[in-house]
């Protein structure tokens, strides 16, 4: 195979294909952290809560067999995830990024302790009925977007309007406006008579139910069972997206969709290039050292809010 029938195998429409289905997680859990980060919370256990989320969503589904049931748990467990962060990182003032290494390392052990108490094994879950596709007719025929379309997620076009939607939410209503200044400056927002405490919450826990629910799209939907560790850093992942996109709608949004290409990249780099010539474990590593350096070239550049990671005294007020 020549270069030029080695380029036409890696860069296809089923390379794009492939981006949008790895991206449907990473966007749900950086659109959620982004939502946190704007109130001026700092949620480094963003991937904790994505794998407690894909534990319930196959949970639901298996004892159910509604993966739809399995997705609402997936987010309501996501949310009572955010609610213990929120207690102590938002309530008792402890140190946030402290507080969400904890959480992550709690739900890394409590998911894999869970899945062995429930099937009595550990690895892996039974298998479970997943979301199902969706397929649009009027598609089928038209060139590059309906083979990039078609047959994805029945969640994945909601998802990936997500972004708009809550760039209407923070810019042009009375909430947004509340949820951005929570994390600028909680001290105005108090004097006109908001409880930065209370957005704040609202906010966390609504980033952890997106969490949760990209959780669950990992294992009910792009696979069809729960394993431990199954997340794998899409967590931190979506964490390094907030940043790069500047905590924006568009600008996570495009993060998330970079992510996922390069993720799905190095999956069809895998098939098509021989371990003779270039070791796959190089192409494995590739979205995560992309990640750090996300993180350390744009971590001070990232346009957050100017109080996100300090607590809220009242008492300072």
């Amino acid at each position: 195979m020549n270069w030029s029938e080695t380029l036409q195998a890696i860069f296809n429409v089923t390379l794009l294909a492939s981006t949008i289905r790895v991206s449907i997680s990473i966007i749900l859990a950086g659109m959620g952290e982004m939502i946190t980060e704007r109130s001026g919370v700092l949620n480094i256990g963003v991937e904790g809560t994505m794998l407690m989320g894909a534990l319930a969503g196959a949970l639901g589904s298996y004892f159910t067999g509604n993966p739809w049931i399995g997705l609402l748990a997936a987010g309501i467990v996501g949310m009572l995830v955010g609610l213990l962060f929120s207690f102590i990182a938002i309530s008792l003032h402890s140190d946030q990024s402290i507080t969400g290494l904890a959480i992550y390392l709690l739900c890394v052990g409590l998911s894999g302790y869970l899945l062995q108490v429930i099937f009595e094994h550990g690895g892996n879950s039974p298998m479970v009925n997943t979301l199902p596709t969706l397929h649009m007719k009027f598609l089928e025929n038209v060139p590059v977007l309906g083979p990039i379309f078609n047959d994805q997620s029945s969640i994945a076009i909601p998802v990936l309007l997500i972004p708009v939607i809550l760039q209407i939410v923070f810019y042009r209503t009375p909430w947004g406006s509340w949820l951005r200044a929570a994390g600028e400056n909680p001290k105005a927002l108090a004097v006109v008579g908001k409880n930065p405490v209370k957005i704040r919450y609202i906010a966390t826990l609504c980033g952890s139910f997106l969490a949760g629910i990209g959780g669950a799209y990992l294992s009910i939907s792009q696979t069809s069972l729960f394993s431990e560790n199954m997340v794998a850093g899409r967590g931190f992942i979506a964490l390094s997206a907030v940043i790069f996109g500047g905590v924006k709608p568009g600008g996570v949004f495009l993060a998330c969709i970079f992510f996922g290409f390069m993720d799905a990249l190095q999956k069809t780099l895998q098939t098509v290039i021989p371990d003779t010539i270039m070791p796959r474990e190089l192409f494995m590593a590739l979205p995560y050292l992309l990640t750090l350096f996300a993180l350390a070239g744009f971590i001070k550049k990232s346009g957050g809010p100017a109080d996100i990671g300090n607590p809220y005294l009242k008492e300072s007020r």
